[in-house]
């Protein structure tokens, strides 16, 4: 019983952490491709990172989340690199 608790623990630890870390890329991909040419502001993809967190943590929109790894996973195992670049592949839902 103990050891579930565990896995639990890391398992959601671990799925949050990807969620911040596509939070951040999202934020860096929507700034890169600006036409404004915004200053790239770390509070800003800090809390885009924070809100990826926890959005990925929500059990409601864990398999929307799921089907896009596995999205990400494909296009990755395939060396897609048009998909790897365009606007789905790269913001977060």
């Amino acid at each position: 019983m103990k050891y579930k608790y565990t896995i639990a623990i890391i398992g959601s630890t671990s799925w949050g952490g990807l969620g911040f870390i596509r939070g951040v890329n999202s934020y860096k991909y929507t700034q890169e491709k600006s036409y404004k040419k915004e200053a790239y502001l770390y509070t800003s993809s800090v809390m885009h990172g924070f809100v990826g967190s926890l959005m990925y943590v929500n059990p409601i929109f864990l398999p929307f989340f799921i089907y896009k790894e596995i999205y990400r996973l494909e296009a990755n195992i395939r060396n897609l690199e048009l998909e790897k670049n365009s606007r789905y592949y790269n913001e977060l839902i």
